[in-house]
C-alpha cells in the first residue's frame, strides 16, 4: 500500500479532453488509502478501507500498456484525441461503496499520465509482473464540505486473477449524483460576510446530526455566493422555535417572532412535508424585499447508496435555501429548468441566470450599504424594466413588478400623495401605456373610471394633470384645475410643480417654470423615497433653461456630489464666458446669452462672417462687455485678417473673465504668429491654461502639441499624446 501524506504539495491545473479547466485547484488532506487492482484484461476492483462520505468524483486515465513509451502532452498534461487509445483504464475518486470501474478515458475527465499531480513507482505485483502506482496529490473538490473531506483514491495496478474481478461487480454512481453548485465569471477578493440567525422547529431538532447538516448547507450555499456575488453566510446564533400550526404560517409566525434587524436574514427550518415534491412553493418561503425565509426539511425516497442519498439531501437543501433567499432580493422565476430559480427543484440545478445575478448583486450591495426596503424597490424596478429578459417567467415577472411598484406607492404617506391602490395599480399601468401612445381620450375615459372608484387618490390626479398637459397643454383651464387638485389633496408633494414647471418652460415661459421649481424645491425634504432623483430632475430642467447658476444651487442643495451636470456647467461657464457670481450676468439671462453666442459661432464656422456680425451686434447691446461675446468677436476679426483687433477683442474678454477658454486659445494662437522662442513659450501658457480650464476644448490640445513641435520639446509632446488619446479615445492628430 501506498501513503499519502496530509497537506501534500498544492498543485494548480487539471484539464479535460476537448475542454479546459484551468480553474481546478487541488489541494487538501488525504489520510486514508485504498488500493485497487488492474488487470491487462480490463479488470480491476479496489479494496476496503474506511468508510468515508465523500460523494464527489473525479476521473484519471493511465496507460494500460506499461511499455508504451510517450511524451508528457502540454496543456495540463490532458490526452491529446489521437492518443485516447493509450489510455484504457481510470481511476475514480469517490466513496468506499464504489468499485473502482475500468473506462476509456472521455471528455472531461482528467489525465493522469505524465502529470505533476501523480506520482508512480513501479511494483512487484501476483504473477512477477510489474505495474504501476499511482498517488493523486491531496485534492479539495467544488463544493466540498467539512463532511466530504476524507477522500478516497483508487490505485491502479496490474494485477492477475479473472476470478477477483467477477467476486466484485462495478459500481457507477456519476449518473445519480446532483450537478455541483457554481458561479461563471467569479468574484474575485475577499467576501463580506453576511450574517443569518437559524431558527428550527420541535420536528427538525428531533433529528439526528441536524445541526451538522444545517451548518453544512450554510457553507455549501456560501461556496456559490462567494464567487457569484462576494460574500459568505455567517451563521449568528442558532434558536428554538416552538412553532404550531400549518407549516405554510411559519413564514409569517417567524417574522412577528424575529424582525432580523440585526443580521440580514432569519432563516427558519421546519418539518418536511408530508408528500415528496419538487415544487418549491411547498419546499420553502421568503417574501420579495422581506428578511425572513423558509426552509422545509428534506422528504425524499430513501437511496440504497448513503453516500449518493447524502449528496442528493446536501444539494436539494441548499438550492431551496438559495432559491428562498434570492426570492427576498427580486430574483424573478427562471424558465430554465438548470437554473436554481425555476419554479421546480431539479438536481441538474447549479447557478442562477446572468440577468438574475445582476438584480441578487444589487440587492445585496444595497442590503450591506444600509440601503432600505424603499431604496431597493426602486433601483429594482428600474433594473428589470430598463432592459426586459425571455428567460424570465412572464407572470412571475409581472407579480415581482407590481409588488415592487406597489411598495413604491406604499412609501408615499403623510403630505406626500397617497398609494396607487393594490386593485387598481394594473389599470393605473395601462392608462400610462396609452398616454405613452398618445391615445389621450382613451386613457381620459379609463381613468375617469378609475377615479370614481378612488375619488381622494392623488397620484391618479397627478396622472390626470400630465395627460391633459400633454393633450391641451399646460395654459388651459381643464388642465390648470387637474394639476391644482393634485396639490389640494397632497399639499406637501413637489410632484405636480415638477411637471407643470418642465411644461411652462416648453411653451417659452421661463419665469413661470422658475416659480414652480422653486415650490418643487421646498417640498423635496417631504418625501420618503425618491429624494435624489426629485432634484435630479430640477437639476435637468434648470440645464435645459441654461440656466448655470440656479443649476449648481440645486445640486448642493441635493448635496449631488458628483453629479455629471457639475463638469457640463464649468465647460459651458469656460467656453462662453459666464463666470460663477459674475455680477454682468443674471442667472436668468445665462440660457439665452449662451444660445445668442452659439448661433453667432455657427454663422462664424461657416464663413458666413456678415451674419456673424449681425448676430453679434444684438448681444453686445444687451450684454455689453460679455466675455464670451467678446472671444467669438475675436474669432471673427482674426477670420477677417484683422489681427490686432482680434487681440484687443481676446484681451478686454480676459480682462473681464480670464478663465474664458475661447479667448485664451485664441490668444495663444494669436501670440505665436511671432516665432520667436519668447512668443511660443508664452502662447503654451495661453493654451495650458485653456485646457485647464476647459478640458474638452480639443482645438487648444491640437494647438499645444504644435507649439510643443515649434520648441522641440519631445518628452512634453509625447506626454501630451498620451493624454489626448486617453481624454478622446483618438490619437493625437500629426
Amino acid at each position: 500500500m501506498l501513503g499519502v501524506e496530509a497537506e501534500d504539495e498544492v498543485a494548480d491545473g487539471g484539464g479535460c479532453v476537448g475542454r479546459d479547466h484551468r480553474q481546478r485547484r487541488l489541494a487538501g488532506t488525504l489520510p486514508d488509502e485504498v488500493i485497487a487492482a488492474g488487470r491487462i484484461d480490463g479488470r480491476m476492483v479496489a479494496q476496503p478501507a474506511e468508510a468515508t462520505a465523500i460523494v464527489e468524483i473525479d476521473r484519471g486515465a493511465f496507460e494500460a500498456d506499461g511499455l508504451v513509451e510517450r511524451q508528457a502532452v502540454a496543456h495540463h498534461h490532458t490526452l491529446e484525441r489521437g492518443d485516447r487509445e493509450l489510455a484504457r483504464e481510470a481511476f475514480v475518486v469517490s466513496h468506499v461503496h464504489a468499485i473502482a470501474s475500468g473506462t476509456r478515458i472521455r471528455a472531461c475527465e482528467v489525465a493522469v499520465g505524465e502529470d505533476a499531480l501523480v506520482e508512480k513507482q513501479l511494483v512487484r505485483t501476483c504473477g512477477g509482473r510489474h505495474a504501476r502506482i499511482v498517488r493523486l496529490a491531496p485534492t479539495r473538490f467544488n463544493g466540498e464540505s467539512p463532511h466530504m473531506r476524507r477522500l478516497l483514491i483508487c490505485l491502479l495496478v496490474a494485477c492477475g486473477g479473472q476470478q477477483v474481478a467477477e467476486q466484485h461487480p462495478t459500481v457507477d454512481i456519476t449518473k445519480d449524483l446532483p450537478a455541483t453548485l457554481e458561479a461563471t465569471r467569479p468574484k474575485e477578493g475577499e467576501p463580506r460576510p453576511v450574517h443569518v440567525r437559524i431558527w428550527t422547529d420541535a420536528a427538525v431538532r428531533a433529528l439526528p446530526h441536524w445541526k451538522e447538516d444545517v451548518a453544512d448547507q450554510i457553507d455549501y450555499a456560501s461556496q456559490l455566493l462567494t464567487p457569484l456575488l462576494g460574500v459568505k453566510l455567517s451563521i449568528e446564533s442558532y434558536r428554538d422555535w416552538d412553532r404550531q400550526g400549518d407549516a405554510h404560517e411559519a413564514l409569517a409566525q417567524l417574522e412577528k417572532a424575529d424582525d432580523g434587524k440585526d443580521v440580514t436574514w432569519v432563516i427558519g427550518y421546519v418539518a418536511a412535508p408530508d408528500i415528496v415534491t419538487k415544487a418549491m412553493g411547498e419546499l420553502g418561503d421568503g417574501r420579495l424585499l422581506g428578511h425572513t425565509v423558509i426552509v422545509r426539511w428534506y422528504n425524499e425516497p430513501a437511496d440504497k447508496n448513503p453516500e449518493v442519498r447524502d449528496a442528493k439531501r446536501r444539494h436539494k437543501q441548499t438550492v431551496i435555501l438559495l432559491h428562498m433567499l434570492a426570492q427576498t432580493l427580486g430574483a424573478i422565476a427562471e424558465s430554465d429548468a438548470g437554473w436554481i430559480q425555476n419554479p421546480t427543484y431539479s438536481k441538474k440545478q447549479s447557478t442562477f441566470s446572468d440577468r438574475n445575478r445582476d438584480l441578487l448583486q444589487l440587492a445585496i450591495d444595497q442590503r450591506l450599504t444600509g440601503g432600505t426596503d424603499e431604496t431597493l424597490a426602486h433601483d429594482l424596478l428600474e433594473a428589470i424594466e430598463k432592459q426586459d429578459w425571455g428567460g424570465w417567467i412572464a407572470s412571475d415577472h409581472d407579480q415581482v413588478v407590481a409588488t415592487l411598484r406597489a411598495s413604491l406607492a406604499a412609501a408615499k404617506t403623510g403630505k406626500t400623495a397617497s398609494a396607487i391602490p393594490t386593485a387598481a395599480i394594473e389599470q393605473y399601468d395601462r392608462i400610462k401605456g396609452l398616454a405613452l401612445q398618445k391615445k389621450f381620450a382613451e386613457a381620459l375615459l379609463e381613468l375617469e373610471n378609475v377615479l370614481t372608484a378612488y375619488p381622494a387618490n392623488a397620484n391618479l390626479h397627478e396622472l390626470k394633470c400630465e395627460i391633459l398637459i400633454a393633450k391641451q397643454g399646460v395654459a388651459d383651464k381643464t388642465t390648470k384645475a387637474a394639476c391644482a387638485r393634485v396639490t389640494e389633496l397632497a399639499p406637501g408633494d413637489p410632484t405636480p410643480h415638477v411637471a407643470v414647471a418642465a411644461a411652462l418652460y416648453n411653451a417659452g415661459d421661463v419665469v413661470g417654470a422658475r416659480a414652480e421649481l422653486v415650490l418643487a424645491a421646498g417640498k423635496i425634504a417631504n418625501l420618503d423615497l425618491g429624494r435624489q432623483d426629485a432634484w435630479r430632475r430640477l437639476v435637468a430642467i434648470y440645464m435645459q433653461m441654461g440656466a448655470l447658476t440656479w443649476a449648481e444651487e440645486t445640486i448642493a442643495a441635493g448635496k449631488l456630489d458628483g453629479d455629471p451636470a457639475i463638469a457640463q456647467i464649468a465647460s459651458t461657464r469656460a467656453r462662453y464666458g459666464v463666470p460663477k457670481g459674475g455680477k454682468l450676468i443674471k442667472p436668468e439671462a445665462e440660457g439665452p446669452l449662451v444660445a445668442a453666442i452659439q448661433k453667432a459661432s455657427q454663422l462664424i464656422y461657416g464663413n458666413k462672417y456678415p451674419d456673424a456680425h449681425k448676430a453679434l451686434d444684438p448681444i453686445d447691446k444687451k450684454w455689453p462687455g460679455a466675455p464670451g461675446a467678446l472671444a467669438f468677436r475675436c474669432d471673427l476679426t482674426m477670420r477677417e485678417g484683422a489681427i490686432e483687433s482680434a487681440k484687443a477683442y481676446c484681451a478686454r474678454a480676459l480682462a473681464t473673465d480670464p478663465d474664458e477658454s475661447w479667448a485664451l486659445y485664441l490668444s495663444g494662437v494669436l501670440t505665436m504668429r511671432d516665432a520667436s522662442a519668447s512668443s511660443t513659450r508664452a502662447g503654451i501658457d495661453k493654451l495650458k491654461r485653456a485646457i485647464a480650464v476647459d478640458p474638452d476644448l480639443g482645438q487648444a490640445w491640437r494647438a499645444l502639441a504644435k507649439a510643443y513641435a515649434r520648441a522641440k520639446d519631445q518628452a512634453s509632446l509625447e506626454k501630451l499624446a498620451q493624454d489626448y488619446a486617453t481624454k478622446f479615445g483618438t490619437p493625437l492628430p500629426p
